[in-house]
């Protein structure tokens, strides 16, 4: 009813029509749902240990010598199950925000797309998560494979993660480079001295239990 669908709303910061919730075709249908939204009845279903993030930072810095080029984005959303290792994040593009105005016209026009490719995803998994203690207050390094895609363009990439538990809550803290060319983001002739190659990535994520 009414009165769930708005609960489950709040508790998972996902927003959706009730009808749409009734008819399970148009729900997967409708493209302004996010997948995560379906990973995360999937495992509630399944009555996985989920833990959800809402809290993180996801920054970059793609300037040079010339001129420093940096923006941070507070707002991905990312589910972790702890048991399978199995990790989903969506990052809106047009969070991301930058010192200068027009610095964050030319990134969602001219760079990303955002209006074409609004979301960057990461889909991936923590390799043997069974060897992992969760709970830990002792940081420790896991190894995270998946598909990244950004701009439409979708790459397998390892990344290492220091994980440590506080207060219950599960933090993860992660730094990688994407090369431009990886996913097709041109870099104009006029902006070579200004706007590097390779882009330098850092992400805090911190997770808290589903509470139903």
């Amino acid at each position: 009813n009414a009165a769930q669908s708005k609960s489950f709303s709040q508790r998972t910061g996902v927003d959706f029509d009730v009808d749409q919730r009734r008819n399970p075709k148009q729900l997967i249908m409708n493209r302004s749902i996010p997948v995560l939204l379906l990973l995360f009845a999937a495992f509630v279903a399944q009555g996985q240990p989920l833990y959800v993030s809402k809290t993180n930072t996801t920054s970059f810095f793609a300037g040079t010598a010339v001129e420093d080029i940096d923006a941070t984005n507070t707002k991905a959303v990312s589910l972790l199950n702890v048991n399978t290792g199995e990790l989903s994040i969506s990052i809106p593009n047009k969070e991301f925000h930058f010192k200068r105005a027009l610095m964050e016209e030319h990134f969602n026009e001219n760079y990303m797309e955002s209006g074409k490719y609004p979301k960057s995803e990461f889909k991936g998994k923590i390799k043997n998560p069974e060897q992992y203690n969760f709970a830990s207050t002792t940081p420790f390094t896991v190894s995270v494979t998946g598909t990244l895609t950004i701009h439409g363009v979708a790459k397998e990439r390892t990344m290492e993660v220091t994980v440590v538990n506080q207060g219950g809550k599960i933090e993860g803290k992660a730094t990688f480079t994407i090369a431009l060319s990886d996913h097709n983001i041109d870099r104009p002739k006029i902006l070579w001295e200004k706007l590097a190659e390779t882009v330098n990535v850092t992400t805090t994520f911190t997770y808290e239990p589903y509470k139903k």
